[in-house]
């Protein structure tokens, strides 16, 4: 585990009502991996007394200083990032594909790699450095007793799947931002790899599933609301307001 369970700051999960003490283990055990979770409705009071209803993921990360931050990604139809992004960005994170990029923060710029939540639209990016690719792929070869060649090392530093042979299986590696190492593994052909990074809101979970705390000591799996899949623009107008006004007061993902 990533987090300890003292780091889950309560006040932060009570004031989007969320209830620590009930939260599902699947949830739980995310956060504490410092993975994402599946989608979740939190709900938030704003400066100006209206209660904001919004289905996202959470995630807790590091700060600069080591705090446990708790980080929210909201539903969007559009990629949500703060990034000056080329179409040709866009378009390659839309089909699913992690591209590497050259990211400005502060007084300093790092190479990132980049990567798109395809429910949420959210836009995830990892310092490359913090990836450890090299020991990623040492440590694949020592447990799965293959050898990388320089073709595909260079193809999985690149951000690109690798499809390896593995007696008279395929594993597919490379990496994948929704881990909290940065780096996947699965078995299964390129195919596969493919159909679990571009698995979509709509596609997998038609009327888009998600976990709701429905009282005080119970949690649910069920269908969200269609205003949050509704295209009318007085809906969307609403929705992007209360969105920005929750920005003043949780740490929404970019």
């Amino acid at each position: 585990m990533l987090f300890n369970e003292r780091e889950l700051n309560k006040k932060d999960f009570e004031r989007i009502d969320i209830d620590v003490r009930t939260m599902p283990k699947e949830i739980k055990e995310k956060l504490l991996n410092g993975e994402i979770t599946p989608l979740l409705e939190i709900r938030d009071q704003m400066d100006n007394g209206v209660i904001a209803t919004m289905p996202v993921k959470l995630r807790l990360q590091r700060s600069e200083d080591g705090k446990a931050v708790l980080k929210a990604y909201p539903v969007s139809k559009d990629i949500v990032s703060d990034l000056k992004l080329t179409e040709a960005e866009q378009k390659h994170l839309q089909d699913g594909e992690v591209i590497k990029k050259d990211v400005r923060e502060g007084n300093r710029t790092r190479a990132m790699f980049l990567q798109l939540d395809q429910e949420t639209k959210s836009l995830l990016k990892r310092d490359i450095k913090a990836v450890e690719l090299e020991k990623r792929m040492d440590e694949l070869e020592h447990v799965r007793h293959i050898t990388l060649g320089q073709n595909q090392r260079q193809a999985i530093r690149e951000g690109k799947p690798v499809e390896l042979e593995v007696g008279d299986t395929k594993v597919t590696v490379g990496v994948d931002l929704r881990q909290n190492s940065g780096f996947k593994s699965i078995d299964g052909d390129m195919g596969e790899w493919k159909r679990q990074q571009e698995i979509k809101w709509d596609m997998a979970n038609p009327g888009a599933m998600g976990y709701w705390q429905t009282d005080e000591n119970r949690w649910e799996y069920k269908q969200t609301q269609e205003k949050y899949k509704a295209p009318e623009s007085k809906k969307d107008e609403k929705s992007k307001t209360i969105k920005e006004e929750a920005r003043q007061t949780i740490h929404f993902g970019m």
